[in-house]
């Protein structure tokens, strides 16, 4: 977690520009005690003290901390975006970045850290309950610009709730967008030759692959520019269930 509260105060204490002085801190949810690591390498960060069930800040990765901080700082460089936080607390979720983009209200989530596709579903409900617009942003890698790619379940609900797009973070706010298309394998025919000595053969053809998609890569966008408020009707096909859901996606 990048944000935690200080103990004597209450007041927020932001990683980047504490000092362990000044603790202790305690978690925003469930009030356990964190440490503050800071270190000339690694994001500067709250950390638990003891294992404890609460999921705030679990599993993030310096990627994932990385990326979230660059969206925040480029968001408050823009004209039309106000009130933009990170980590703010909305009660029963806590978006990584949250802004008001347009008059919007937006919460950003970055998806790197792998999540259960349940928690996925129960807070773009929660989401679209609170009147707030949900942006599921993953991380942009080489591999989708294979000509095959293995999509994780959660990168397929993604494509399904945003209408067979998926958005991955490049750098700042430039994020680009993917459509994935089936792909096929080859298989190769064959030659054999039968217990009376002929020859048999089979011809080469092509098998859509369940694991494999082709990635099908979209431009370049800014989010705070070319992207816009869209309702999302209650939706379900092949194994998937999409909600009824406020999406921030291009526009």
């Amino acid at each position: 977690m990048l944000r935690a509260l200080k103990k004597s105060t209450g007041q927020s204490a932001f990683a980047s520009s504490e000092l362990k002085s000044n603790g202790p801190f305690i978690c925003p949810e469930c009030d356990g005690e964190v440490v503050l690591r800071k270190g000339s390498v690694r994001i500067s960060h709250f950390k638990h003290k003891q294992a404890v069930s609460c999921d705030y800040g679990q599993g993030e990765t310096p990627a994932h901390r990385r990326c979230k901080i660059k969206i925040y700082k480029a968001l408050l460089k823009e004209p039309n975006v106000r009130k933009a936080a990170l980590e703010r607390s909305l009660k029963t979720c806590r978006p990584d970045v949250s802004a008001y983009i347009n008059d919007v209200p937006v919460a950003i989530e970055v998806q790197i850290s792998t999540l259960s596709m349940e928690t996925i579903i129960r807070r773009t409900e929660e989401y679209g309950r609170k009147g707030i617009y949900v942006l599921w942003l993953l991380q942009w890698t080489p591999y989708l610009d294979s000509v095959r790619y293995n999509p994780r379940l959660w990168e397929k609900w993604i494509h399904a709730a945003y209408f067979g797009r998926v958005y991955y973070w490049i750098e700042g706010l430039n994020v680009t967008s993917y459509h994935f298309e089936p792909y096929y394998d080859h298989i190769g025919g064959s030659t054999w030759r039968s217990v009376k000595g002929s020859l048999t053969s089979s011809k080469s053809y092509k098998k859509k692959s369940k694991r494999f998609r082709s990635p099908i890569r979209g431009k370049v966008l800014n989010l705070a520019r070319d992207f816009a408020p869209k309702v999302r009707e209650a939706w379900e096909a092949k194994g998937f269930v999409v909600p009824a859901a406020k999406l921030f996606m291009e526009a």
